[in-house]
């Protein structure tokens, strides 16, 4: 497999794994972009392989996007399970005085 069909697998990977809410799997993908990145590094790009690149770069940037609303959404979920459980306890710890008067 040459680079430009490397690039083009990478995006295409990246964009299941992440349709797929494969999160590990888009960790993984985004380890080996980085490993080509930088075998890349230094050399001359062609024309197409740049336009690759440059496709493999906007794919990556809506990935992170979307990467930070998924964590922006369960860090809410996870703040709300706090209050809750925090809520649940305090009102045993209530139920449970009133229990002994």
């Amino acid at each position: 497999m040459d680079d430009i069909q490397l690039i083009q697998f990478l995006a295409n990977a990246l964009k299941s794994a992440t349709q797929q809410r494969d999160w590990v799997q888009v960790r993984n993908v985004d380890k080996q972009i980085a490993s080509l990145l930088s075998s890349l590094s230094g050399q001359p790009l062609s024309e197409q392989k740049r336009q690759s690149l440059m496709m493999l770069k906007d794919t990556h940037h809506r990935v992170n996007e979307i990467c930070r609303q998924q964590s922006a959404e369960l860090e809410h979920k996870m703040a709300l399970h706090r209050n809750n459980h925090e809520g649940a306890m305090a009102y045993a710890i209530f139920s449970g005085d009133e229990d002994s008067e």
